[in-house]
């Protein structure tokens, strides 16, 4: 099993690295346009490209190791980096994804992509969450273009697509992700200014990266949704992380969307329905407070 991974360097890249490399039998190779940092498996194989929407040139540098399993992690993720270039979010997240979609058809691989919770607007949330049923209404660059990132993977017949929510946990990479700065401010004894009106399903990192690992080795295609068990507020959210960690949870203050616009606009609820997958993989994932408690045993 050869897996040609990109994002490697990111916050799930670097836990899906630090899974992989516990896998003898897997030969990794990483796919990256840039020189940040990683820590990689003795032997495995780091391939730079100057184009990302050139797959002859990411064929070529493979060589004879050709991959049986493409993992695409990487996008330009800030959402306000995409309204402020879209022709960098289109070719980062469109025109990268068709260059290792067209590879793995030319190689017979399987091809899986994560996306994002993003694609629904979140006006109007169902009850339990959107399933892999609701029709998505991306209402921002960085989410237009991963629903057609989504697309392009979908009409590949060995494509698989993974919805994410927020992730969270202790980062392996330089790549702090959400807990990095709310620990930071909190340890600081600072006010944490979070959202009460803003909704997600988040997942930690390593439950996300055994999912996606799963998947992977399992060969499954379709399009699934990755979040955690509860759907919660920011306010929730960072009450459960300062609980857990032995912070003081009275630093959180609530706030609401129309007090602080952004640019794009906030969604108000995004939480995904994940039973499907669950089912699928026969795992639960942890609730935050459980997956910190186990982070800070382990």
């Amino acid at each position: 099993m050869h897996v040609l991974l990109s994002g490697a360097s990111g916050f799930l890249g670097s836990a899906c690295v630090d899974l992989f490399r516990r896998f003898p039998e897997i030969e990794l190779s990483v796919v990256r346009s840039s020189s940040a940092e990683c820590v990689l498996p003795l032997g495995s194989r780091e391939i730079f490209l100057r184009d990302l929407t050139n797959p002859s040139e990411l064929a070529q540098s493979l060589g004879m190791r050709r991959p049986t399993h493409i993992v695409h992690l990487s996008a330009l993720s800030s959402p306000l980096a995409c309204e402020q270039d879209p022709q960098l979010a289109q070719r980062c997240n469109v025109g990268f994804t068709k260059t290792l979609v067209d590879l793995a058809s030319m190689y017979e691989a399987h091809f899986i992509i994560t996306s994002t919770d993003l694609v629904f607007d979140g006006v109007v949330a169902p009850p339990a969450g959107f399933s892999e049923r609701d029709q998505p209404c991306p209402a921002a660059v960085y989410s237009r273009t991963k629903f057609e990132a989504e697309q392009v993977a979908q009409g590949y017949e060995r494509g698989c697509v993974v919805r994410l929510c927020l992730l969270y946990g202790h980062s392996l990479s330089r790549s702090r992700g959400v807990l990095g700065w709310m620990e930071e401010t909190l340890r600081a004894q600072q006010e944490l200014l979070l959202f009460e009106d803003e909704f997600r399903t988040p997942i930690h990192v390593a439950d996300a990266a055994h999912a996606l690992f799963k998947l992977t080795t399992s060969n499954h295609t379709g399009l699934w949704h990755c979040g955690g068990p509860e759907a919660m507020s920011r306010v929730e959210f960072g009450t459960a992380v300062a609980e857990a960690l032995g912070y003081n949870s009275d630093l959180i203050r609530p706030a609401r969307r129309r007090d602080l616009p952004s640019v794009p606009p906030r969604p108000e609820n995004v939480s995904l329905n994940s039973s499907a997958l669950w089912g699928l993989l026969g795992t639960t994932p942890r609730s935050v407070r459980d997956a910190l408690a186990q982070d800070s045993h382990s």
